[in-house]
Parts: C-alpha cells; sequence; structure tokens
C-alpha cells in the first residue's frame, strides 16, 4: 500500500496529479504491494535512515518508468514530488544513489522471491485459475566490466580463470549466436550472470527465478527451481512443462517427475514437450506420398504453385524422402542430385486441378497448426525476457552478484504486479502491457 505524506500532499491538487497516466500506474501498483515482511527503518541505536519501504517503491518506479541507472531515478524522484509520496519519502528527501546500492546490496532475495509467489498466488485466488502449463529458459545478464565491450582491443573472452577485478563473481559463458557476412556461424561469449525462470504459459508471468553465474549448466539450475516451485504452489493441475534443447536430459526429466509426483493429481499425464528448433521445423507440408523415385523411395510432398494465372490447375512438387526429412541414409543408387552439390535430391511434378489443390491446401494449414502449436507456446517465455529485458537493461550497472539478483528478481515481482494490477482493475487483457494496464 503507497504511503501519501499528508504534510506535503496538501500543496498541490491530489486528483489532478492521479489522473496523470504515469501516476495512476504507481497508485495502482503499489495497493497490491505489501512490504511487510521487510523491515522498514533501523529501529534501535543509531539513526532511523531512510525507509526500506519507500526505496524499494522508488525501484519499481525505475523499472515501471524504465529508467536505465540509479542516478537517474535519483533525478526522476526529486523532479516528481507526487511520486515521492506515492513511494513513502519523507517531505521530499530522496536519498542519495548510494543508499539504493547499499539497499540492493543488502535485500533478503529468498524473502522477494516469496514475495513473487505471495503475488501469483493472489492472482490465481482472484481469477480463480491454476497453474496447468509452464515453460522454463534463461537469459544472460551482462556484467558491467570492459572485457564485454567490443571496442576494447584487450578483452578477454578466452580464458576462464583470469576474472575481472571488480566481479568476482562473474563467469565466462555462452552468450550467443550468430551468422556474420560471410556466413559463417560465430559463437559469442560473455562475463557474466544467467537468470533462470519458470513462467507459466497462460498468465506470461514468472513464478520462480534465480540469477547464478553464466557458466553453471541449465538443466542443474532447473533441478532446484522446480523444487521451489513445488514449494510455493499449487501444482495438482500442471500438465505440460515446455523448454528448449538445453532441458533434453532425461535425467534431469525422471527427477523433476519424480519430485512433482505426490503435488499432481495425475502424475501420468505429466509430459515434457522439447522443442529443439520450433522456428524452423522440417517441414509444414503433410505426408503426401504417391510417386517413386528412381531408388523405388516414396518421394515427398514438396509444394504447390499455380501454373496459370486464372488458378484452374496446380502442380504439386515431390522431392527425395532423405532431402526433405533429412535422414541421415545413403541413397539407394547414390543420385548425384543428392550425393553432390547442394544435396537436394531429385524431384518430380505432377499437375492437379484446382479443386484437389484446394483440399491439399486445407491438409496444409492442418498440419502447420499441429507443428507449430508447441511453439507458439515456448515462444511466451521469449516475449515475458523481452518484456523484461524493456524495464531492465541486459546489461548490468552492479559489480556484485547479491545486487544483481535483487535486481532481477524485483523486475519480477514488477510484472507479476503489473498482471495483478490489471486483474483487479478488470482489465484481464492488460496482463502483460506494464505500459497500459492502468490506461
Amino acid at each position: 500500500m503507497s504511503c501519501l505524506n499528508l504534510q506535503t500532499s496538501v500543496f498541490y491538487d491530489f486528483e489532478y496529479f492521479l489522473s496523470l497516466p504515469t501516476n495512476k500506474k504507481l497508485y495502482e501498483l503499489f495497493k497490491n504491494l505489501d512490504l511487510s515482511s521487510f523491515q522498514n527503518r533501523n529501529y534501535g541505536l543509531g539513526q532511523t535512515g531512510y525507509s526500506r519501504h519507500a526505496m524499494i517503491r522508488a525501484l519499481i518506479v525505475k523499472n515501471i518508468v524504465q529508467l536505465n541507472s540509479i542516478p537517474r531515478l535519483v533525478n526522476y524522484l526529486q523532479d516528481n514530488p507526487f511520486i515521492c509520496d506515492l513511494c513513502g519519502f519523507d517531505f521530499h528527501r530522496v536519498p542519495d544513489a548510494t543508499q539504493f546500492y547499499r539497499l540492493l546490496s543488502s535485500l533478503n532475495t529468498p524473502k522477494l522471491h516469496k514475495l513473487i509467489a505471495d503475488t501469483n498466488n493472489q492472482y490465481y485466488h482472484t481469477s480463480h485459475s491454476s497453474i496447468q502449463s509452464v515453460s522454463i529458459d534463461s537469459k544472460p545478464v551482462l556484467a558491467p566490466t570492459r572485457e564485454n565491450n567490443p571496442k576494447y582491443h584487450q578483452r578477454n573472452l578466452t580464458n576462464k580463470h583470469d576474472k575481472p577485478k571488480r566481479n568476482p563473481d562473474a563467469t565466462l559463458g555462452y552468450y550467443s549466436t550468430h551468422i556474420d557476412y560471410t556466413g559463417k556461424k560465430i559463437t559469442d561469449f560473455r562475463w557474466g550472470y544467467r537468470t533462470h525462470s519458470i513462467i507459466d504459459n497462460d498468465t506470461g508471468c514468472t513464478l520462480v527465478e534465480v540469477t547464478v553465474p553464466i557458466n553453471l549448466p541449465d538443466n542443474d539450475i532447473a533441478k532446484n527451481i522446480f523444487k521451489e516451485l513445488k514449494i510455493n504452489y499449487d501444482l495438482s493441475e500442471l500438465r505440460n512443462i515446455f523448454g528448449d534443447k538445453a532441458y533434453d536430459d532425461k535425467k534431469m526429466k525422471d527427477h523433476i517427475r519424480d519430485l512433482l509426483k505426490p503435488s499432481l493429481k495425475r502424475p501420468q499425464d505429466l509430459e515434457f514437450i522439447i522443442r529443439k528448433n520450433f522456428r524452423n521445423s522440417k517441414c509444414h507440408t503433410p505426408a503426401i506420398e504417391g510417386i517413386q523415385c528412381p531408388g523405388n523411395l516414396m518421394m515427398r510432398f514438396n509444394g504447390l504453385t499455380p501454373v496459370n494465372k486464372k488458378g484452374t490447375k496446380y502442380r504439386m512438387k515431390f522431392r527425395c524422402p532423405l532431402a526433405v526429412l533429412k535422414l541421415d541414409r545413403p541413397c539407394p543408387i547414390n543420385h548425384p542430385l543428392l550425393t553432390e552439390g547442394k544435396h537436394y535430391g531429385c524431384t518430380k511434378y505432377i499437375t492437379i486441378p484446382a479443386v484437389q489443390a484446394k483440399i491439399i491446401r486445407a491438409l496444409i494449414e492442418d498440419n502447420k497448426m499441429k507443428r507449430s502449436k508447441p511453439g507458439r507456446i515456448r515462444v511466451k517465455i521469449e516475449r515475458y525476457f523481452s518484456r523484461l529485458q524493456a524495464i531492465t537493461s541486459e546489461e548490468s550497472t552492479y559489480y556484485s552478484l547479491k545486487s544483481v539478483r535483487n535486481h532481477v528478481a524485483l523486475a519480477h515481482l514488477t510484472l507479476s504486479l503489473v498482471a495483478l494490477t490489471a486483474l483487479k482493475l478488470g482489465k484481464p487483457d492488460k496482463i502483460n502491457s506494464y505500459l497500459t494496464f492502468a490506461a
């Protein structure tokens, strides 16, 4: 709940400032934020200090307004006294940037994770829904070091033992893969950390998360965060777990299945769906066979194009099954079109009328939907990480691992609060929109 300073709010029109879009978003957001588990001030010996609750709210303001550094947050609060009142600062006394850095390095990360879980459980209680399908993935968080700067000509991206001086917890690990201008596949490595998350595919919000050094294997981290998922949530209706090829490990799947079995109503229905490359599946064409190649193999249907402008006739293309399905088998006759050059395989064509082409097109669309459905569900976590990156930069500005963990946890908490606030405002279609959820 926001803590308005009534002694200063009498000097401006409260209703007018509350009607402004950003102020309204923050006011509604803070009404659903319960910080009672965190100590607000120092009691006993020493100075009372600034309100920790107000500083945590200010860090959430930093995420909503998309400020990429603490000094910019301080300037923003000084220029917006109404938001200072919403956060709960006394008489517009904004802490120095060093106070925010000290808070991030001292916050209890498990309490932040518990706050995320309580916020999500409140969402499920309000919407009368449950967890049925989840996705797991990870996202890199780069350390603030010159070793990650492409303009630094002496950067170290090969020796994992020569660590950056100011980033003792950062490790060297895989960052991304891209194709350069020559067509060569390049793998990039960076110094930093990695945040692992499990999200609910229905709400698009993170359920549990953990930030660790970037070089730790994904399947080992998955075992720990699924244990936290079991502790904090009701998983009785869970049916599907989506992941990429990093989680295609039989031992990990068996471990998670045994771990979640007591919490599930129907443990035999739990299914792991691993899409190694859901964006580039082998083909969206149905398995239509009917023409034999010179090697006596049934050729695969591989395309449908109109013959004339009127669209009365269409041409069906058939191609070598070894090439279409990328099977690791030799051609019975060692056909040069498959063994040499681009390895495209032999092709044949037949002409059909428009009526038959319409039926085939319907089969293509049906097959495409069946193949792409797991991919469409799986891509939700990519969209979630895109929203996460928009409110918190992929390049961290903190030097200790604990500060980075708290920074990322507050970003996840912000998106969960947005979903809960949008639901309570009667806008369930805005639960994933941190810009317009209160508009």
